[in-house]
Order: structure tokens, then C-alpha cells, then sequence
């Protein structure tokens, strides 16, 4: 019997998602499309109950060494055994809001100048304001406020990501994803693709719900990360200007919801700053303190080998 070729392949990574992968994967079953799909999983090593949530479902699972772990190497690794013309990211903790999410991620690829597009994301209720205030700014309901960040300013605010994204298969094997940077490989791949002439579009009907609550240790090492990256590209935003008003927008938002939490608020923001400063400047400090500095511990260790 001739097996159907599945249209889209939907790539997951995983590691210790034992409390949100299986909602994932049911959401992900209800969707309404009438395109043949996949669901392809890679799991780095977990050490609770995923893979007994994954084994439930109908997926193709690849397991790898938490050593050859990289956020662009491992999306290589699946989109290379992928068989959909349109692949499609999906974080291990971001639940597909509604059983169309699917279609109407990818019914912009229809567009042959139309690379990629990125969905939606909505916020858990005990989500932290600075948090929900980043999210709802980036990710709005509506597509009118996205396009700039979108599709024309890549120096600092473009929100690209593979949390929630899809790309042209065609496109990928043009430009593959980069391997040597800690994170952000999804800003760094939109911005060589926008720079080639396509255009990446923002689909805010198809929402995931998706955030994080980070404490200010977290949050510090997470905008390490973000500048190391941005070192890493070449490329040099100009912080404190976009900071500033960023961040006077951000107070006014934490005080209308609960004016108590503006002197953590401004603690949240410094701890960003001081990490996202010293992820720029990344280059001149020493391996094994980055590994300190870092909430990706791992990437800095690959350095020294």
C-alpha cells in the first residue's frame, strides 16, 4: 500500500516536557486541515516522563545525546528527515490554542514570496506582567501592528521565532538554519532570508499558548544569551535607546495591573540589561565563566573541546 506524502511536518524538540508535551500533541491532533501532516520529535535526553506522553501518540521520534544538542544543529538534523514541503516549528511547551491553528500557519506559504510565517502567542494567566507586557506587544491579535517589526527592522525588534513558526522547505534548503549561535537561530535565519528577498509574515490567527515566568537570575541568564547571540551575528542593536522607551512602556503597563510590583519590575528589567550587555560583549570573558553566566551551560563547555 502506497503511504500518502504528508504535506507539512511538524518538528518538536524536547527535553524533560513532561508536563506540557502531551497537551501539545493532543492539540495538535483536533487540528481541522484538510493537508496530510507528521509530527517528527526529537528528545536530548529527558529524564521524566516524556517520552512515556510521546510513546501515546502517533509520531516519528528520534533520540540524541544531550551533548549533540544546538537549537539550529538539532532543527537541521529533523528538517532533514522531514518529508512535508512546509516545516513547521513547534515548541514542546507551546499549546496550540484551537484546532485550526495548523491551516492558518501555513495558508500564507501558498505566497511564493512568502518564506515563512510565525504565529501568535498568548500568554498563561500567572504569567508575570513584564512577561505578558512582552508578549502582547510582540505577539498582538492583530496583524496591523506586526508588519514593521515583521518583515523591515531586523536590528533589534524582530520577533520571529520558532516557538510558533513555518517555513518553506524550498526555503530552509536555500538557507539552512545556523549551527554556532546559542540561541536566537530563527532571528539570524528571517534576517538572511528577508535579506534575500522574501517575505516573513505574522499569523495571528494561529495562536499558541506559550510564556515563560522567569525569576531574575533566569531572566538574566536568558538576555546573556540573547547578546551573546547577537555578538555571535555581527550584529550591534542599539540598547538603550530601544531600552528606554521599551521599558517606560513596560512600567506604565506593570502599574496599571499592580503598581506593587514597579520595583521588581525595574530589578527585572536591570537584570536584563546587565545580562544583555554582557552577552554583546561576550568575547571577553573567559569560557568557564560564561558557562556561569549562561542558562545554555552546555554551548560554552562545546568551546573548550
Amino acid at each position: 500500500m502506497e503511504t500518502i506524502r504528508p504535506k507539512i511536518s511538524v518538528i518538536i524538540l524536547t527535553k524533560n516536557n513532561g508536563s506540557t508535551v502531551g497537551k501539545v500533541l493532543e492539540q495538535i491532533e483536533i487540528q481541522q486541515i484538510d493537508e496530510n501532516y507528521e509530527v517528527i520529535i526529537v528528545d536530548s535526553g529527558s529524564t521524566d516522563n516524556t517520552l512515556e506522553h510521546i510513546s501515546q501518540h502517533d509520531v516519528r521520534l528520534y533520540t540524541i545525546d544531550p551533548d549533540e544538542f544546538g537549537h539550529g544543529k538539532t532543527r537541521n538534523l529533523a528538517s532533514g528527515s522531514a518529508k512535508g514541503d512546509y516545516l513547521v516549528y513547534l515548541s514542546a511547551d507551546a499549546i496550540p490554542a484551537n484546532e485550526h491553528w495548523l491551516a492558518n500557519l501555513v495558508k500564507q506559504l501558498e505566497d511564493d514570496d512568502v518564506a515563512a510565517t510565525f504565529g501568535r502567542q498568548i500568554p498563561y494567566d500567572d504569567t508575570k506582567p513584564m512577561e505578558r507586557f512582552f508578549i502582547k506587544k510582540n505577539y498582538p491579535a492583530i496583524s496591523s501592528a506586526k508588519e514593521r517589526g515583521s518583515a523591515n527592522d531586523f536590528s533589534m525588534n524582530t520577533f520571529f521565532s520558532n516557538v510558533n513558526s513555518a517555513i518553506k522547505r524550498s526555503a530552509w534548503e536555500k538557507v539552512k538554519i545556523a549551527e554556532t549561535l546559542i540561541i536566537s537561530e530563527d532571528h539570524d535565519w528571517a534576517r538572511r532570508v528577508h535579506n534575500d528577498g522574501f517575505r516573513i509574515e505574522y499569523a495571528p490567527d494561529a495562536p499558541v499558548f506559550h510564556s515563560h515566568n522567569y525569576g531574575l537570575k533566569q531572566v538574566f541568564k536568558r538576555f546573556f544569551d540573547s547578546g551573546a547571540s547577537f555578538s555571535q551575528m555581527g550584529m550591534k542593536p542599539a540598547v538603550v535607546k530601544n531600552g528606554i522607551w521599551y521599558f517606560l512602556d513596560e512600567i506604565r503597563y506593570v502599574m496599571k495591573k499592580n503598581m506593587w510590583l514597579v520595583p521588581y519590575a525595574v530589578c527585572y528589567d536591570l537584570s536584563k540589561f546587565v545580562g544583555f550587555f554582557l552577552g554583546i560583549h561576550e568575547k571577553w570573558i573567559p569560557s568557564f565563566v560564561k558557562t556561569h553566566l549562561s542558562m545554555h551551560s552546555y554551548h560554552w563547555k562545546s568551546q573548550n573541546r
